[in-house]
């Protein structure tokens, strides 16, 4: 009897979960996946990475990253309008790429280096973006499109070589960035939706050169000039609607 009671009392919780967006998307556009006219949250985290790293970008690997997004839509024709307005800041630490580091740093006392070893580099953005939403009636796809300010913040390595040990720090990039990326929804229940999303960003940051003080130079040329910073972020997390 318990047996039959408890399940349900789960079958019912399903039909709940079920249903309950269902009536929150027929309330406004039925291509829009429940999203509706207001202003929206985006909680997100996930992995940042060099892109074709050029210069001294290449000593950091990948790491994690975290993201706070406000978002608004307006009304349009028949429900939701198809372009949203927001503003994104994001938080992220890279570690040190060790093996890289250690291939192309020569210390300016001679001989090989052996290790190498640094706290990780951090990078903070904050722009505006429009997402643009692609109609579908069982998950929002949308384009995404960036401007905003980067800035990537290399932490001092200490390394060991033959000769000796020392420190050597790489200049501070800072500039305006682009950005542009793809992302799906999908409305859990009422005002909560889970997204996921990729996201390129190009830092314009090619001024001075790669190592700010003395200590060590590159091995080749590529290593000690500083390029434009390139990142890609996967990430995921959680929009919530506001003022509902």
């Amino acid at each position: 009897m318990r047996s039959r009671l408890f399940a349900s009392s789960l079958l019912a919780l399903a039909a709940m979960l079920v249903v309950t967006p269902a009536i929150g998307a027929q309330s406004g556009d039925p291509y829009a996946d429940g999203l509706t006219a207001g202003d929206y949250l985006r909680i997100s985290g996930g992995m940042i990475s060099p892109v074709h790293p050029q210069g001294s970008l290449k000593d950091w690997d990948r790491g994690k990253t975290l993201a706070l997004a406000w978002e608004g839509w307006q009304s349009g024709s028949g429900g939701v309008g198809r372009l949203g307005f927001g503003v994104t800041a994001d938080y992220s630490r890279l570690p040190l790429n060790q093996a890289q580091f250690i291939s192309e740093f020569a210390p300016a006392s001679g001989g090989t280096t052996t290790s190498a070893t640094a706290s990780s580099a951090t990078a903070f953005s904050i722009g505006t973006n429009l997402r643009l939403r692609i109609p579908s009636p069982l998950i929002m796809p949308s384009i995404e499109f960036g401007f905003g300010y980067l800035d990537f913040n290399p932490t001092t390595v200490h390394y060991v070589a033959t000769t000796g040990s020392g420190d050597v720090t790489q200049r501070h990039r800072r500039g305006a960035a682009l950005s542009f990326g793809a992302g799906l929804d999908k409305q859990v229940v009422n005002k909560f939706a889970v997204f996921g999303e990729a996201v390129y960003t190009y830092g314009f940051t090619s001024l001075g050169y790669g190592f700010a003080t003395p200590g060590g130079t590159c091995a080749t040329n590529g290593c000690d000039v500083l390029k434009n910073t390139t990142l890609g972020v996967i990430r995921g997390g959680l929009r919530v609607q506001m003022g509902r």
